[in-house]
């Protein structure tokens, strides 16, 4: 049973990337309900993990360095999205393959830290240093969208 709790979150973050993936390579429409609803899920599912971490002061440290590299790293993946006037007139958003490079940087950096810090096994990992770094790049991307939207004086969907 403790193989599949610790396989369930890893599933859920490449479920996330993939279906960050295919929307990245894709024009699509940018509302607001859209920019809230993939944070919030993933807000929860943090406040649901809440209960089990209980970092030691090496892991708090782990979290701290790699929740600001995830931010910066997906301020600078923020340079590969468009955001546009679609022929509705609202707004439209669409990122490259480059755009994901910097996500997957972001994730090769938590693999990285995991490593300096010991924390090689599943077992050690818990789901908050899972979630915290997609949190943090969905969130910062969002913001971004956000706020180029309104300097450009588009209407969202």
């Amino acid at each position: 049973m403790n193989i599949i709790e610790n396989i369930i979150p890893i599933v859920i973050v490449i479920a996330v990337i993939i279906f960050f993936v295919y929307r990245q390579i894709r024009p699509r429409k940018i509302s607001q309900k859209g920019l809230i609803i993939i944070p919030a899920i993933i807000l929860f599912l943090l406040l649901q993990s809440l209960p089990t971490f209980h970092p030691t002061q090496t892991e708090l440290i782990d979290t701290v360095i790699m929740s600001i590299v995830t931010i910066i790293f997906g301020l600078l993946a923020c340079r590969e999205l468009h955001i546009y006037q679609g022929s509705t007139g609202k707004a439209m958003a669409k990122g490259s393959w480059k755009y994901f490079l910097w996500w997957v940087a972001a994730l090769v950096i938590k693999v990285i830290l995991s490593i300096v810090f010991h924390e090689t096994s599943s077992s050690s990992l818990n789901e908050i240093e899972i979630y915290l770094p997609i949190f943090f790049l969905t969130t910062t991307r969002n913001a971004y969208i956000y706020w180029r939207t309104k300097k450009l004086g588009l209407i969202l969907h």
